[in-house]
């Protein structure tokens, strides 16, 4: 039985994604081709901007007119918060939110079958266990979800709900797995990584990284992302273990102390600033990246410039940048969405150039140096501080195998326009 996955967002949808596939695959379905037609189709979906609603859209259209016959089941954050909408689809076979996708490949097997299908476990929000990555080298291991923040342009809350934390020995049993199955790299992922509580309720992030870190003999593990008060000594000396991937994602949004306000962030620009400026101290050549929020309702030209200035100061490897929109039920609802299109765009450029600016600089100081790379599917390599680039000798790829480590020497960088270059490596003998 054929089945395909379209998966939209963030990295944690991936981790669900192969979850929801190692139940089926266990039961006789594979992943159709690109060009296959498959009986079943799942779409899991993000709702993060307006832009990833229309894309929502337009792939479940777009599947249902290149699969007749097939059916369509819709789940994710777009399906938790906006379910009546994708109910009227026509085509749309069943609509699924975060809360209920742990379920959705038993009734898919229930459709198949002809009958009731039983899980042999209680399906909740980490019912994902033994998950191998399906189509990537590197695994994703979800240990949070949900979030209790109330950033005030952000819908995640009402996609995801309040924060939960996997079981600690869970978690634990889950890194000896992937271990023992040869996956080198095992990558955290939550809504809010450092919130992440133990059973009693206490904070347990760091408990949870040092359990995780007395396991690894092989496999090294990177943080999806992190928040900004989360990064602190305690989390930075722990990055310091040689299985810890040399790479931070702190979204910043604004360098604006008014903006951030706004926002309802909790951090101003000097204490951000502090913050990323003792990560830099305490781990050389570690790879910095961010997001950033531009065209809030609120934000001028000079609160603008203020950001750049401050992400230019700090010297981030990469930028993600999206343009404000305004999303229901959020709080900034109420401020409107006074700033043009075409100036957002504008600002989205300006910085998306910038990021291609401060790639290069960081390029720059990795020449030379070596480091332990992993060949992913594509024919590309990633190091622990998250250079991508590809071999200079592509006839040694003969003797190396996907998912296996590789200690890689920088050669060169090879720049792009307005977007992040690519690496050429050497193999370090």
């Amino acid at each position: 039985m054929k089945i395909k996955f379209h998966t939209l967002g963030c990295r944690l949808n991936f981790f669900e994604t192969d979850g929801m596939y190692s139940v089926l695959k266990d039961k006789g379905f594979s992943l159709a081709e690109a060009e296959e037609k498959a009986e079943y189709i799942v779409v899991n979906t993000c709702t993060v901007t307006n832009k990833a609603d229309v894309k929502n859209r337009n792939i479940i259209r777009n599947a249902i007119r290149t699969n007749p016959g097939a059916k369509v089941y819709v789940t994710g954050c777009y399906a938790e918060t906006d379910k009546e909408i994708l109910q009227n689809i026509p085509g749309v076979f069943g609509v699924f939110g975060n809360t209920e996708k742990s379920s959705l490949p038993y009734k898919i097997l229930e459709d198949w079958e002809g009958k009731e299908t039983y899980p042999d476990q209680v399906l909740d929000r980490f019912s994902y266990s033994d998950v191998l990555p399906e189509g990537h080298t590197r695994a994703y291991l979800k240990i949070q979800d949900g979030c209790n923040r109330k950033c005030s342009y952000c819908k995640i809350p009402a996609a995801r709900g309040l924060g939960v934390s996997r079981n600690y020995n869970d978690v634990l049993d889950q890194v000896r797995y992937l271990q023992d199955n040869g996956v080198g790299e095992i990558q955290l992922t939550g809504v809010n990584l450092g919130w992440y509580r133990l059973e009693n309720g206490e904070k347990g992030f760091l408990n949870l990284l040092e359990g995780i870190l007395k396991i690894l003999e092989y496999s090294r593990i990177r943080l999806s992302s992190i928040e900004p008060p989360d990064v602190g000594s305690g989390l930075l000396d722990l990055m310091k273990h040689p299985r810890f991937c040399k790479f931070l994602h702190v979204p910043i949004q604004s360098g604006s102390r008014k903006i951030l306000k706004d926002m309802k962030r909790t951090y101003h620009p000097d204490a951000f600033r502090t913050r990323i400026e003792l990560a830099k101290e305490k781990l050389p050549n570690l790879f910095l990246g961010t997001d950033v929020i531009v065209g809030f309702p609120s934000e001028t030209e000079l609160e603008f410039q203020e950001t750049k200035q401050l992400l230019r100061e700090l010297g981030f490897a990469k930028l993600h940048v999206f343009p404000y929109s305004v999303r229901k039920g959020t709080s900034a609802e109420s401020f409107g969405d006074p700033i043009p299109g075409d100036e957002k765009k504008r600002r989205v450029l300006d910085l998306m150039s910038l990021s291609s600016e401060l790639h290069t600089r960081y390029a720059e100081t990795v020449i030379g140096k070596s480091y332990e790379a992993i060949l992913e599917n594509d024919g590309r390599f990633v190091t622990d501080n998250y250079l991508k680039g590809r071999l200079a000798d592509s006839f040694r790829f003969d003797t190396l195998q996907n998912g296996q480590f590789v200690d890689v020497r920088c050669l060169e960088y090879k720049p792009a326009k307005d977007k992040e270059g690519e690496f050429v490596f050497g193999l370090s003998l």
